[in-house]
């Protein structure tokens, strides 16, 4: 029984490569959230730790950004090109405030993150990461 729980969530925590990147492309999925998956995606970031971002610790030139509440204390992360790219049409002129944001301005929660992503692709925001490490894992055992 806890065997047959345990391999229904990890059916629902892998996604193929295609479906990320629909995922990662799909515009009628609102910038924010795509950017954020993209973070996910490509990163060991958490989310809280990614939803905790302000438009300072972005450093897009450099492609990295600087996570200051992070488990492991402050840490910079680098991110790809096309992240950094999705970031800077995200932020626009803004200079200040946070990164991601609801329609109205406010902070976006980690549940109106998970809802979003569930309701695009019917899976759990927590596909993204998982699947990251899984790929690292994969790569690494087969170097």
């Amino acid at each position: 029984m806890l065997y047959d729980r345990l391999a229904a969530m990890s059916a629902n925590l892998t996604a193929t490569p295609t479906e990320r990147i629909a995922w990662l492309n799909n515009e009628t999925v609102p910038l924010s959230h795509r950017a954020l998956w993209r973070l996910l995606d490509e990163s060991d970031t958490r989310i809280g730790e990614l939803l905790g971002l302000d438009v300072p610790d972005l450093a897009l030139d450099d492609l990295m950004i600087k996570v200051r509440d992070s488990k492991e204390g402050p840490v910079e992360v680098d991110i790809t090109a096309e992240t950094a790219v999705a970031l800077r049409q995200l932020v626009g002129t803004r200079t200040e405030g946070p990164v991601f944001t609801t329609p109205a301005g406010a902070r976006l929660s980690p549940t109106q993150a998970a809802e979003v992503f569930r309701t695009a692709t019917g899976m759990s925001l927590h596909v993204l990461r998982n699947d990251r490490r899984r790929r690292a894992a994969i790569k690494a055992l087969a170097a």
